[in-house]
């Protein structure tokens, strides 16, 4: 079989002429290359140089050989920089799944600065709606590298034991109201003020919607939800209209001016979103991917503070001190 050492050191012999020139070149001693040339010409089957008492001739098998040589070690050293740019994330391929908040106010930022960073890389995404748990097994079954996904602090999720999990951002809860149903602080309210109203949540099956059961069980009420969706396009056009409240976490506020935001007084439990992936994939994009989804959310905290054309004392989501 073939010997790429020896391919190198046929190369450096029909450079430089000589055995003792090419030993120089490579490092060797002049018998070690020369039992490398008399191995490869076993390998062959055939004699690649004319040997003189002070000279060395090639064959034309030794030209051929020579050839063909160079065409594998030239594919083998763009072999090698093409795994290395694998390795640094060069190139590669990124798959992300995301739920629908974080794919509108977050994932658009983050892949930009991947692109920029990662020009040949092959970057996708997939919106999984509204469920953190088909995200979760898009990534453990393989069909993405990375995943975001959310949970309340109410509603704790039981993630797989495979997955690592990097929190990105923890958003505040607030309630969305329209101009019919405003309350009596412009700015800050509680559950229990609004006991009596009509609610619009998430549906009755998804983490959302527990999230809300249970903060106003804390508050001493049970809502009364007559709409459920898990769009939040949806749930801000029934608040638009006047025919309900909601409690959403700060990824789902919108830019809608006339729907008005107020703050809980107590700033009590929120929505913390993560990024997962498989913790044996060793994929260098899912580190670079996980720092820039935490960059965009930093911008996002600060977009907080002035969310709704009106200035607040303080961002309605956070990053400081998230780690995985």
């Amino acid at each position: 079989m073939l010997n790429l050492v020896h391919l190198q050191t046929l190369q450096a012999v029909l450079r430089t002429g000589s055995l003792s020139g090419a030993a120089k070149e490579l490092g060797y001693t002049t018998s070690a290359v020369s039992q490398q040339i008399a191995a490869l010409e076993r390998a062959l089957g055939v004699q690649l140089f004319e040997r003189g008492p002070r000279n060395l001739w090639p064959t034309p098998a030794a030209v051929q050989m020579g050839r063909h040589a160079a065409v594998v070690l030239s594919r083998l050293e763009e072999a090698e920089e093409e795994l290395r740019a694998f390795a640094e994330g060069k190139q590669g391929r990124l798959r992300v799944a995301a739920f629908a908040t974080v794919s509108a106010q977050l994932l658009p930022k983050a892949l930009g600065r991947l692109v920029a960073r990662f020009p040949q890389a092959e970057l996708s995404f997939q919106d999984d709606g509204g469920d953190p748990a088909a995200v979760a097994r898009a990534v453990c079954e393989g069909r993405a590298d990375l995943g975001l996904v959310y949970e309340y602090d109410l509603v704790p999720q039981a993630w797989p034991d495979e997955l690592r999990l990097c929190r990105v951002l923890q958003e505040e809860l607030v309630v969305l109201c329209g101009q019919k149903q405003l309350t009596e602080d412009p700015v800050h309210t509680d559950l229990r003020e609004l006991s009596g109203a009509i609610w619009v949540a998430n549906r009755e099956d998804t983490a959302g919607h527990h999230n809300l059961l249970r903060l106003c069980a804390q508050a001493g009420f049970q809502p009364e939800v007559r709409f459920t969706s898990d769009d939040f396009d949806v749930i801000r056009g029934i608040v638009r209209e006047n025919l309900g409240v909601a409690l959403v976490p700060a990824l789902s506020l919108g830019i809608d001016r006339t729907i008005t935001m107020r703050r809980l007084r107590s700033r009590g439990p929120r929505r913390t979103v993560l990024a997962v992936h498989r913790a044996t994939d060793p994929n260098p994009l899912i580190p670079a991917a996980v720092e820039a989804i935490r960059a965009a959310a930093a911008e996002f905290v600060v977009w907080t503070t002035g969310a709704f054309g009106v200035q607040v004392d303080s961002p309605l989501a956070s990053t400081p001190g998230l780690s995985c």
